[in-house]
C-alpha cells in the first residue's frame, strides 16, 4: 500500500512543477521585459530538440540497433557519457538556433530569462509535473489492487514488478526532493540561456560549446545514477546544495526593470 502522505506529496509535487515557472516569471516581470512570445519558443524548441530529436537517436542507439545498445548496456560509464552529452549538444545547439532566429529581443536580461523559462518550465512540467501525475494514478491503482489486472498485459512481468517495488518505497521525501531537482533545473535552464544569448549577441561559437560542456557536466551524476555507478542520494545532495545556492543566488542577482537600460528598437 502506499500512504496518505506519498499521495498528497505526490500531488503537491505536480503542482509545484507548473507552480515553479510561473512563480519565477512573476517575480522576475517586475524586474525585467519579458515576452510571452520568448517563454514560448523556448518551450516550443526543448519539445522539438529533445523530446523528438534527441529521443529518436536514443532509440536508435539504445534500442534498435541491438550492437550499440548491448555496448552501452556492458558500459556505464560510457552510456553515462554519451546521455549527458546528447542532452547538451540537443538542447544547447536548439537553443542557439531558437535564440538567434525566433525570439524577440526585449533587452538584457529578459530575452534569455523569458526563453530559460519557456524551456525550463516545460521540462518541469513534463519530467516533473507528468511523472508525479503518473506516480499517482499508479499508486491509487495499486491501494485499489487494480494495478496487476490493468497493466500486466502492457508492461510484463518484470517491469510490473519493478514498478510495484518503486511505489512500495516511495516516501515524502523522496517526491519533495524531485520537486525541488525540478526548481533547480529550472534556474540552470535560466543560466544556461544566459550563457547561450552571450554567444548569439557576440556571434560567438566558443560560448555556445561552453554552454554544451556546463548541460552536460551537470547531468553527468544523474547519468552515472541511471547506470548504476553512484547512489542517487548522493546526487540528490548536491543538487540540494546547488539549489540553495541557486536560488539565493537569483533573486539577489536579478536587476530592477528601472536600472536596465531601454531595449534597441527591432530593425524589420
Amino acid at each position: 500500500m502506499v500512504s496518505s502522505s506519498v499521495l498528497a506529496s505526490l500531488i503537491v509535487s505536480a503542482v509545484l512543477s507548473v507552480v515553479w515557472p510561473v512563480a519565477i516569471f512573476l517575480i522576475c516581470r517586475g524586474r525585467m521585459t519579458l515576452a510571452a512570445r520568448n517563454v514560448l519558443v523556448g518551450a516550443a524548441v526543448f519539445l522539438v530538440f529533445s523530446q523528438v530529436l534527441e529521443k529518436a537517436l536514443h532509440v536508435y542507439l539504445l534500442k534498435a540497433n541491438p550492437t550499440t545498445a548491448a555496448w552501452f548496456k556492458a558500459h556505464g560509464v560510457a552510456f553515462a557519457l554519451y546521455g549527458c552529452l546528447a542532452a547538451g549538444l540537443f538542447e544547447e545547439v536548439g537553443r542557439y538556433l531558437g535564440m538567434r532566429f525566433l525570439v524577440r529581443p526585449t533587452g538584457n536580461p529578459g530575452t534569455a530569462v523569458a526563453y530559460g523559462i519557456g524551456h525550463g518550465g516545460i521540462e518541469a512540467a513534463l519530467i516533473g509535473g507528468l511523472a508525479a501525475a503518473q506516480l499517482f494514478l499508479f499508486a491509487t491503482m495499486l491501494n485499489a489492487g487494480r494495478l496487476e489486472t490493468a497493466l500486466a498485459p502492457a508492461l510484463g512481468p518484470d517491469a510490473l514488478a519493478h514498478l510495484r517495488t518503486t511505489l512500495e518505497h516511495l516516501s515524502p521525501v523522496a517526491v519533495a526532493s524531485g520537486a525541488v531537482e525540478r526548481l533547480v533545473a529550472l534556474l540552470i535552464q535560466i543560466a544556461l540561456s544566459l550563457v547561450v544569448w552571450r554567444a548569439v549577441e557576440r556571434r560567438h561559437l566558443g560560448l555556445l560549446a561552453l554552454a554544451v560542456a556546463l548541460h552536460a557536466l551537470i547531468d553527468f551524476p544523474a547519468g552515472l545514477v541511471q547506470a548504476g555507478l553512484v547512489p542517487a542520494s548522493l546526487v540528490e545532495g548536491l543538487l540540494l546544495i546547488l539549489g540553495a545556492a541557486l536560488v539565493v543566488f537569483f533573486l539577489r542577482g536579478l536587476p530592477r526593470k528601472d536600472a536596465l537600460p531601454a531595449p534597441a528598437p527591432e530593425h524589420i
